[in-house]
């Protein structure tokens, strides 16, 4: 008699349910490292930010702030070249948030002619709970550190 060769109907679907398991787990990660990547673009572009009005306030010898809005999710840039420029954080992806700024007895931070800077930090989160914290010290310098969930 000839052997027939080929699969069974019960080793094709024991591979289609592993597959599809293996793609359910590997889209739950992308997920996550999504989330987490956009919290991680959000704080860099913060610390840009930060950077550049530290610059623009020693070379146009302005002072230059940065006013965090928590409940509204943004943040405004003034004095802006032509006017003030306002950034939501939901250009980085949704979910992400301002938890907290706190610079001096405020949520501003000011950036004077001489390069420095308001002391403070401002902490944003994403939907996993995962955080960014900015610090930034009187030189104007910052300093970003994850706490990834």
């Amino acid at each position: 008699m000839k052997s027939i060769k080929g699969f069974t109907l019960v080793e094709l679907i024991i591979t289609v349910a592993l597959v599809a398991i293996i793609g359910v787990i590997a889209g739950l990660n992308l997920y996550a490292y999504t989330l987490n990547r956009n919290l991680k673009s959000a704080a860099r572009a913060i610390t840009s930010d930060f950077s550049f009005c530290k610059g623009k306030a020693i070379s146009e010898n302005t002072r230059y702030q940065i006013a965090f809005d928590v409940a509204g999710k943004s943040y405004t840039i003034q004095p802006g070249t032509p006017a003030a420029v306002t950034k939501n954080l939901s250009e980085f992806g949704s979910g992400i948030e301002i938890e907290s700024a706190s610079f001096g007895t405020g949520k501003t931070i000011n950036f004077y002619t001489r390069g420095t800077a308001a002391p403070g930090n401002i902490k944003l989160k994403n939907s996993r709970q995962s955080k960014a914290t900015i610090k930034v010290n009187i030189t104007g310098r910052t300093h970003v550190a994850f706490d990834m969930e």
